[in-house]
């Protein structure tokens, strides 16, 4: 239950931080203006994609499934979701659909690059801790 709340946590951060520069960058590009409601519209689309996605992140812990049928189930159901959260967030308005998957993309490639340095600290400190303990 602790993993599930993590994960949903890490995921509902990531999206809010990855919303908000999106959002700044369709309101810049646009010249655009944004109420407080359609503000706060986007962060709860944004806050419900991160829980999703951070749910979704559990398909990795299924072990009988190779990491690339993992990989590319979590892939797809990202961009499911995405998708659905881009229609009611009428992000498709501001931005077309090739915007979003690219930005989705790159968001994917970030987190990664994240994922894989903190793994290998974790690596790292673990192989010390076995070379401490031989020694």
């Amino acid at each position: 239950m602790k993993k599930i709340i993590s994960m949903m946590i890490i995921g509902l951060l990531i999206s809010l931080s990855s919303s908000y520069v999106l959002v700044t960058l369709s309101v810049i590009s646009n010249n655009a203006v944004m109420s407080g409601a359609e503000l706060l519209e986007q962060i709860i689309i944004a806050a419900i994609l991160g829980v999703v996605i951070g749910l979704l992140s559990i398909i990795y812990d299924i072990e009988r499934l190779p990491f690339t049928s993992q990989f590319i189930l979590h892939v797809i159901a990202v961009t499911l979701c995405v998708m659905i959260a881009g229609y009611f967030g009428r992000w498709f308005e501001y931005s077309g659909v090739k915007y979003v998957l690219i930005s989705e993309a790159i968001i994917y490639l970030i987190v990664w690059c994240i994922l894989y340095v903190l793994q290998k600290n974790d690596i790292a400190k673990i192989n010390q801790v076995i070379q401490k303990r031989k020694g």
